[in-house]
């Protein structure tokens, strides 16, 4: 990544900004390549009228077409350091061979029982949680005492200077009371608050069966300290999802220009290093744009069979060095079932794209751990419910939203919405441990940030803006790639719309 301060400094004497959507473009580059765009791309800002006071990526656009970037196309890498290292993959979750639901009545019991029995755990870790007590001895405390108790949230009404909510657990209902005026932060938390999500609450009896709330406690990941220092593992896992192949929006030059860089074919000497670092790469899935799965999709698509979708992925996974690991997860566009937990993608399928058994398949969500380092993959498919129910979250940061379900330790809190959710025995959208990496995608939106030690990655797309996309006002980034290098868990972005 360049130092752009150099550059920068450059643009301000001379009147003018960097774009925040120029940094990545700028990032990839050396210093010296960056600057020589820079100073061209000053040269064509004071050509323009009215001159602009930032330096977008139009302009840098423009830039390109006047000068050709030294080392663009050149030799391949002698040895990938990658190919160096020995492949240390451990599964440790994956639902595939665990599903097992009918639909029945007791199991939907079973389920929001696991669900609730599972997060109160989580909150037995906790210093907070530890001397919480059931609902319904807080019910039965004498009135104007102090109680505090795990419950799943069943119903929730806001008014104009309450909220209101009903909550049970295992043995009884009970209703909880969040007033405005005596505690507004509170207030602020109960309104993030989603159904069917477990919180611990503490609160006074203000009369029989009702408690006023004092404070809102999530299960939420502990503090984690991460340490910085190399530990010797000079590789890389490159993140990604939504691909979308058959999709006339699926972006073929784009993902071509990914391909070719792999194999050290394209790129500047920066460029084919960060390449050959590559070890892993994690397809958070989506492969396919698949058939059927919103009304009249066939018009969006290039290929209507979904076979012959996979057949298109194939060619491009085929192409990719062979040191090089795949591990894959289905998305709500592929081959399997809807409801979560999804299985891996079916064998018939698979074998499409699998002929020398080097892909890992796994189903979504599922946890691994690369060299010790435990990675949570997620599709997101509900990360529209979550987005949509709770305040201040939008499709802009969808990072943000990953950092809400570590905070609520749930995959998909909300049941009962778009989100189909098999009711198995067993909740296996529960985050019981605190992973390293949570990595999605659904959104096509990149995003990154750090939550409480964990990197949350929210990967982009290869596919340009739908149709549906354009009504809900949803911007994709197309192209962009998250590295994470795992000598220093330190994350680099190559911007794949841009170089090259």
């Amino acid at each position: 990544m360049s130092d752009l301060k150099k550059v920068i400094q450059l643009a301000i004497r001379h009147g003018y900004q960097i774009g925040n959507d120029s940094l990545a473009f700028l990032q990839s580059l050396t210093e010296d390549e960056a600057e020589e765009i820079v100073k061209e791309a000053l040269k064509i800002a004071e050509e323009k009228n009215p001159k602009p006071i930032v330096i977008d990526k139009n302009i840098l656009e423009e830039c390109k077409e006047r000068i050709k970037p030294k080392n663009v196309v050149g030799l391949k890498t002698k040895i990938p350091i990658a190919k160096e290292f020995e492949s240390k993959i451990e599964v440790l979750k994956d639902p595939t061979i665990k599903i097992s639901s009918t639909g029945s009545i007791e199991e939907f019991t079973q389920y929001f029982r696991s669900r609730f029995n599972k997060l109160k755990k989580v909150f037995q870790q906790r210093i907070d949680g530890k001397t919480a007590n059931s609902l319904s001895h807080a019910l039965q405390a004498p009135l104007n005492s102090k109680v505090k108790f795990i419950a799943m949230i069943i119903e929730k009404k806001e008014k104009k200077d309450k909220i209101i909510l009903k909550v049970d657990d295992e043995e009884t209902l009970g209703t909880v009371v969040v007033f405005k005026e005596r505690n507004k932060e509170v207030y602020e938390v109960a309104q993030s608050l989603v159904l069917d999500q477990v919180v611990c609450i503490e609160g006074v009896v203000i009369k029989n069966g009702l408690i006023a709330a004092e404070n809102i406690i999530y299960p939420d990941l502990p503090e984690k300290k991460r340490e910085n220092n190399n530990n010797g593992y000079d590789i890389s896992v490159a993140l990604m999802a939504d691909v979308h192949c058959g999709s006339k929006t699926f972006l073929k030059e784009i993902f071509e220009r990914f391909i070719l860089w792999l194999n050290g074919e394209v790129g500047n000497e920066k460029q084919k290093e960060l390449a050959g670092r590559i070890k892993y790469i994690i397809i958070a899935g989506d492969l396919i744009d698949g058939v059927g799965v919103y009304p009249e999709q066939e018009k969006e698509l290039e290929v209507t069979n979904v076979y012959q979708q996979y057949e298109i992925i194939a060619k491009y996974l085929r192409r990719i060095p062979d040191y090089i690991d795949i591990i894959i997860i289905p998305g709500n566009h592929d081959a399997v079932r809807q409801a979560l937990p999804q299985p891996a993608i079916p064998k018939e399928c698979m074998e499409l794209i699998n002929e020398n058994e080097r892909i890992i398949s796994l189903g979504n969500p599922c946890e691994i751990k690369l060299h010790g380092f435990s990675f949570l993959i997620y599709h997101g498919t509900s990360l529209n419910d979550v987005i949509s129910s709770v305040p201040k979250l939008n499709y802009e940061k969808p990072e943000k939203a990953l950092e809400f379900l570590l905070k609520v330790r749930h995959l998909a809190p909300i049941y009962g919405a778009n989100t189909p959710i098999a009711p198995e025995k067993e909740d296996y959208l529960v985050i019981d441990d605190v992973p390293d990496v949570f990595v999605a995608g659904h959104t096509h939106v990149a995003g990154c940030s750090r939550y409480k030690g964990t990197m949350v990655i929210s990967c982009g797309t290869w596919q340009a803006q739908t149709e549906y996309q354009k009504k809900l006002n949803v911007r994709p980034t197309p192209g962009i790639l998250p590295l994470i290098h795992l000598g220093k868990m330190q994350m680099n972005v190559i911007d794949f719309s841009f170089i090259f």
